[in-house]
């Protein structure tokens, strides 16, 4: 009988704990699409049109038949009436599914004068530094003294809100290692262009090697002569 009492006030314990919910965020009724998340689209009954897709970091998606369209803020339930309006165009009483395979919070990007632009994983303790080096290094006409990256904080009542911070690689890649900002989840990171215009830059390509080849010859030229 004692034993029996402890395994009842044990289940009577349990009983008053709390529930804790280990679903996604794709499970809210409130969740928003964001950059970065991955969807699945089914197209019933034309089947050729499902496709899992990435949300770009400019909010886009590209979808077969429909072309780029925007994804970013908006319910998962508001897409699905927008792409079935969209489809109806071309298929007989379409029916939509989607769920969200892979949520953008773990995730960061790196755009503009990279190598490799893209999303990567994010890991804690992450850096401007780190995510240059996964995406391969900066091109070169990257102006890395204006780098910005774009985050997503949160704002009382669960409101969000974008924050630009300015960094400058220039200076890391000097070797300032203080300048090496620290990233948050989900943040986005763009290289702009350095401002040549394009008759500069078909010169830097062109004619600068060339010259330069020029003038290498006409000295060892020089050198020649006055050794002989």
């Amino acid at each position: 009988m004692k034993t029996i009492s402890i395994a009842l006030s044990a289940v009577l314990f349990f009983n008053t704990l709390p529930v804790f919910s280990l679903e996604g965020p794709g499970e809210d009724k409130e969740y928003f699409i964001e950059a970065g998340d991955v969807i699945n689209i089914n197209v019933f009954p034309a089947q050729e049109f499902s496709k899992e897709v990435t949300v770009q970091p400019d909010g886009n998606i590209e979808i077969p038949l429909l072309g780029s369209m925007k994804a970013q803020g908006m319910k998962p339930g508001e897409l699905e009436k927008v792409l079935t309006a969209k489809f109806s165009k071309y298929v007989s009483n379409p029916s939509i599914t989607l769920n969200i395979r892979k949520f953008s919070s773990s995730r960061v990007a790196a755009i503009g004068q990279v190598l490799n632009p893209g999303y990567y994983e994010y890991r804690e303790g992450m850096r401007l530094l780190d995510l240059l080096a996964q995406a391969g290094g900066h091109q070169d006409y990257a102006r890395n003294a204006k780098v910005r990256i774009f985050r997503k904080v949160k704002l009382e009542g669960d409101k969000l809100s974008e924050q630009v911070i300015q960094a400058d690689l220039e200076k890391v890649l000097a070797g300032d290692m203080e300048k090496n900002v620290l990233l948050a989840s989900g943040d986005i990171i763009y290289i702009p262009r350095k401002p040549y215009s394009a008759a500069a830059k078909w010169i830097t390509d062109n004619v600068t090697p060339w010259a330069t080849l020029f003038m290498f010859t006409i000295t060892a030229g020089i050198v020649v002569n006055n050794n002989r």
